[in-house]
């Protein structure tokens, strides 16, 4: 799975939307869609350790 599948399927379950991620992990909201789209591929390790920190997961169950 790639990190775009595996952060939509999250929010999804979490019922979770892109703004709400945005303010609690503090990662940009038009990133975050350039991510979920999979516009973005290499989003950096800080961006993904903080959305892992939000969502309370690792960023291995993201990035697997």
């Amino acid at each position: 799975m790639k990190l775009n599948d595996n952060l939509n399927r999250i929010l999804k379950e979490r019922n979770i939307n892109v703004h709400q991620l945005s303010r609690g992990a503090g990662v940009n909201h038009e990133n975050l869609y350039k991510i979920l789209k999979e516009k973005n591929k290499n989003p950096g390790i800080y961006t993904v350790k903080k959305i892992a920190d939000y969502l309370g997961v690792t960023v291995d169950e993201l990035l697997k």
